[in-house]
C-alpha cells in the first residue's frame, strides 16, 4: 500500500506568513487609532460647542435684562448699571439684572476670566456694602492640553452712539463726553477665545440702549 506524504510549511513560509500578518496588523492598528482620535475629537468639539451654546444663552439673558439701576458700592457711591474695565486688576462685567419678578428679584451679576474659565457670579443683593459671598459657576471650562493648560479669554466692545457717530469702546460708561441720560450702551459686542474652537464673536443690542 502506498503511503500519501504530506507535506508541512518550511521556516521561511513561517516567517513570511507571521512577516505579512505582522504588516497587515500594523496598518489595521494605525487605521483603528485614527478613527478612534477623530471620534475622541468630534466628541470634544461637540461638548465644548454645547458648552458655548449654553454660556451665551446665559450671557444674552443676562445682558438683555439688565435694569438701569444704580447699586452702590462699598463707600455707599452710586456705581453705574452696567460696567467693565479692562485695565482692571480682575476684569470683570458687573451688571443688575431683573428676574421672572421683575423689579421685586433684583441681582447683581459678574462675568469674569479665571484659570478655571469663564466664571459667572451672582448675588443675591445689588448693592455691595456687605460681605456676602457671591454663587459662582463655570461656564466655560480651561482645557488641559500637552502643552499646558489652554485659557478661556474674553473681550468686551460698547457701541455709544453720539452726535458725531457712533463709537466703539473697550470699557462702560464711558470716562468722556457720555450722555447723562444714557446708562447703557446700544450693543455690546462680545468676544470669546474658546479652547478647541477658537474666536467667537457675538453682537447683541440693549433694550433701552438705543
Amino acid at each position: 500500500m502506498k503511503r500519501t506524504r504530506v507535506r508541512g510549511f518550511t521556516l521561511l513560509e513561517l516567517l513570511i506568513a507571521v512577516a505579512v500578518f505582522a504588516v497587515v496588523s500594523a496598518l489595521a492598528y494605525g487605521g483603528l487609532q485614527a478613527v478612534l482620535n477623530a471620534d475622541s475629537q468630534t466628541r470634544l468639539r461637540g461638548g465644548v460647542l454645547a458648552e458655548l451654546q449654553v454660556t451665551l444663552a446665559v450671557l444674552e439673558r443676562d445682558l438683555r435684562q439688565v435694569a438701569t439701576v444704580e447699586p452702590r458700592d462699598r463707600f455707599g457711591d452710586r456705581q453705574p448699571a452696567l460696567r467693565y474695565s479692562p485695565l482692571a486688576t480682575e476684569p470683570e462685567l458687573e451688571l443688575v439684572r431683573t428676574g421672572s419678578g421683575g423689579t421685586d428679584r433684583l441681582r447683581r451679576i459678574g462675568w469674569r476670566v479665571t484659570e478655571e474659565g469663564l466664571e459667572r457670579r451672582l448675588w443675591d443683593v445689588i448693592d455691595a456694602g456687605d460681605d456676602t459671598e457671591p454663587m459662582a459657576r463655570v461656564f466655560l471650562a480651561a482645557r488641559d492640553t500637552r502643552d499646558g493648560r489652554e485659557p478661556v479669554l474674553m473681550e468686551l466692545r460698547f457701541v455709544n452712539p453720539g452726535a458725531r457717530g457712533e463709537e466703539v469702546l473697550d470699557s462702560w460708561p464711558p470716562l468722556r463726553g457720555a450722555d447723562p441720560q444714557r446708562t447703557l450702551p446700544a450693543l455690546v459686542e462680545i468676544i470669546l477665545e474658546v479652547p478647541g474652537l477658537g474666536r467667537v464673536e457675538r453682537h447683541l443690542a440693549l433694550p433701552g440702549g438705543v
